[in-house]
């Protein structure tokens, strides 16, 4: 037998339309808790779509029990969140309106606009209001669940994906195997190695371990639906570019007798559908996962929180790390004096002109790593009321999460 360049390296490269059409028919199809929790995340319309395809494919889903236990634990956590979302772009909008409200009435006081130049003024920001107001009605009416109705009873959407994946759906694993699978998780985590080397537990793994085990595998192709397969710690990635499943993943499946491995996100498998059948899936359902997948990558993780920490106190700029630590318990920000105190001098004794620097540093470094996307918020961002010295620094909202996280 002659071999090419490429024979045994497939991982290296996305797969083909036609190898992942084959994987999707033939193999056993893994959907992760993300996934599933995309059907209470989505709007109506999106969820329907997703939850079709959920059922088109469920002859062929393994779901482990890792995955239910995580979708469990965090399905009324997933609705409130998008609630606060939309309250928080709400509260965005009646503040643009508040401020341009104010200008106007400003500009009014100080004689700057003549008359004529008030009331064109009035009448584009009215016609921008009803565009806002219109903008933030709307949002509000596409989602349509409600945490308060899901606590303490099964929702109605939850019901309906229990009736596709009866029977898909793992039994607990042995104490022995759980017992196992954790110590193997850590051993991956500590010697970062796939898959989930860079949350804060090795959940990823303990469901992985119960795929391995699957009877239903040797033969058959993988497909790995997740979320999580966009980030670094499951794909092979140059540069950012995430290309095919860390080579450690096709190891494992080809070790437990399976044939192939694909990995895909919700926005992935939704636009293969739609490719394949056209009427199922509509545009408007694409953005919509396209945008719960750009931003589930631009949000900081703590793992990657606690490591921009650890490097910034190695070196040598402790003082930077508790300023973060500061403004994270403070609702997000750290006044000017604040940062004074934290470096343990007098107010404008140094300049703050480049006290940032260093986290961006870190940052950047974190980026190459594949610990954070291009699209977080920068750790540490002067904040200015108008020009001159800066007033505070400010931090991201996700900071403020896990430090409150870690105080409960």
């Amino acid at each position: 037998m002659q071999y090419t360049l490429t024979d045994g390296f497939g991982h290296y490269y996305r797969p083909d339309r036609d190898r992942v059409r084959d994987a999707l028919e033939r193999g056993i199809v893994v959907l992760d808790t993300n996934v599933l929790l995309n059907v209470l995340r989505y709007s109506p319309g999106a969820r329907k779509e997703l939850l079709d395809v959920i059922g088109e494919l469920a002859d062929r889903c393994f779901i482990p029990h890792q995955i239910a236990v995580e979708y469990n634990r965090n399905r009324v956590k997933v609705v409130a969140d998008r609630h606060d979302e939309l309250e928080a772009a709400s509260n965005d909008i009646n503040e643009i309106i508040k401020s341009i409200r104010a200008l106007s009435s400003l500009l009014t006081n100080r004689q700057i606009l003549t008359a004529p130049g008030i009331d064109a003024l009035d009448a584009s920001a009215k016609d921008f209001y009803a565009a806002l107001e219109s903008a933030k009605n709307e949002a509000g009416e596409k989602y349509d669940l409600n945490p308060d109705h899901m606590v303490g009873q099964v929702d109605e959407w939850t019901e309906k994906l229990q009736t596709i994946l009866t029977g898909r759906v793992a039994e607990k694993p042995s104490e022995d195997d759980l017992a196992k699978d954790h110590d193997e998780g850590l051993r991956r985590k500590e010697a970062r190695l796939a898959p989930g080397f860079r949350d804060s537990e090795p959940g990823d793994y303990l469901w992985w371990a119960e795929v391995l085990r699957n009877a239903d595998l040797p033969g058959r192709p993988l497909v790995i639906v997740s979320d999580d397969a966009a980030k670094g710690d499951w794909r092979f990635e140059q540069r950012g570019i995430a290309v095919g499943p860390h080579t450690i993943l096709s190891e494992d499946v080809l070790s437990a007798g399976g044939t192939d491995l694909v990995l895909m996100t919700t926005r992935d498998l939704l636009e293969r559908i739609g490719q394949e059948n056209p009427e199922k899936i509509s545009e408007e359902t694409l953005e919509e996962s396209e945008k719960a997948l750009t931003d589930r990558q631009s949000n900081w993780t703590y793992e990657a929180y606690t490591e921009l920490l650890s490097r910034l106190t190695d070196s040598g700029y402790l003082d930077r790390a508790e300023a973060i630590s500061l403004a994270a318990s403070q609702s997000g920000f750290a006044s000017r004096l604040d940062i004074y105190r934290v470096m343990g001098v007098e107010e404008d004794a140094k300049s703050l002109r480049h006290f940032a620097t260093p986290a961006l540093s870190v940052l950047a470094s974190l980026f190459e790593e594949g610990l954070v996307s291009a699209n977080v918020t920068p750790p540490l961002v002067a904040n200015y009321d108008g020009p001159g010295k800066t007033i505070g620094y400010s931090v991201p909202p996700e900071f403020v999460e896990f430090v409150g996280r870690a105080s409960r």
